[in-house]
């Protein structure tokens, strides 16, 4: 009897301001777990469980944590199958990385079925893999945090590097989710096809910078740096009162407040040393408490990604 290999694939933040399918943070909270075993042959979901697990397709040719799994399995020429488990711990359409956790999970828990013989580049492909199948693009800004944690940096996709860097000790996080859903597929389908030379030096300059914070621990220069001319503006209308909730976070001490990746969290990033986030966190729910919408909040930190538990 194989016995079951259980494994937790963290929320992650892609974007973060400038770095559009680039940049992209691990957290700590929330995150969803993966079991598996090995079988004779092919994958079979036997179970789903958590938030919006109602909406997850089982048929392991249509789901994320199947998809990338197989491919690791493919890579590997593995002559198993396996049986997962998954229940979520990060609601779908939530912008913090539903589905590359899902994607992510998958092929990290083949990688330890298959005796861990990738790289974790090739852990990162076989995950993306999964992205484009079920988001319509292949990006990486999600899976890549999710496995090799931290502060993630995509230099190239053709031909595919990654680089990920430790962000400083007293970065700290408020996820604060309204209670509405946002696909990655349609809000994509909003953003524009082309950018001035002015907002192309505006992007590069707060990402290079965003960069630096992150190496050197500046939070102050870190938040400075999250600004986004092109990407965010487009996607505003889809989330209800994100630009008064990422207004309340700074009037309270947020080093920076965005969009976490297509939305609908918003992210805000503070000074762990400096302040609690949970008054950041009191002040977003209340504004959409007032507005007659309900909204879920982790005060967190940056994660190390993908880990068996």
């Amino acid at each position: 009897m194989s016995e079951w290999v259980k494994v937790a694939a963290p929320a992650t933040i892609s974007n973060i301001g400038p770095g559009f399918d680039i940049f992209g943070m691990s957290l700590q909270n929330p995150f969803d777990t993966i079991e598996g075993k090995k079988i004779e042959s092919g994958i079979v979901i036997s179970e789903i469980s958590g938030p919006g697990h109602e909406g997850i397709p089982v048929d392991p040719k249509k789901n994320s944590v199947s998809i990338a799994a197989a491919e690791v399995l493919r890579r590997c020429d593995a002559d198993f199958g396996v049986e997962i488990k998954i229940k979520k711990g990060i609601r779908p359409c939530s912008g913090i990385g539903s589905s590359g956790a899902s994607a992510a999970g998958g092929a990290y828990l083949a990688h330890v079925l298959t005796g861990e013989k990738l790289t974790n580049t090739e852990v990162v492909l076989c995950a993306a893999h999964a992205e484009d199948v079920t988001s319509g693009g292949f990006h990486a800004d999600n899976v890549a945090p999710c496995i090799l944690g931290g502060f993630t940096v995509i230099r190239s996709y053709e031909p595919f590097e990654v680089i990920s860097i430790e962000p400083p000790e007293n970065l700290g996080v408020v996820v604060a989710m309204p209670d509405i859903m946002v696909s990655t597929m349609e809000s994509r389908k909003v953003l524009p096809q082309s950018v001035t030379v002015k907002d192309l030096v505006f992007h590069v300059g707060n990402a290079s910078c965003m960069v630096h914070g992150m190496e050197t621990g500046d939070i102050d220069l870190i938040g400075r740096s999250a600004q986004d001319a092109v990407f965010e503006p487009a996607r505003t209308h889809l989330v209800p009162h994100l630009k008064e909730a990422e207004k309340m976070a700074m009037s309270v001490g947020a080093k920076a407040s965005f969009l976490g990746g297509s939305g609908p969290c918003v992210i805000s990033f503070f000074d762990k040393d400096d302040m609690e986030g949970e008054v950041i966190a009191e002040k977003i729910v209340k504004l959409y408490r007032d507005n007659d919408m309900h909204c879920d909040t982790w005060v967190t930190s940056w994660g190390t990604g993908c880990k068996r538990i």
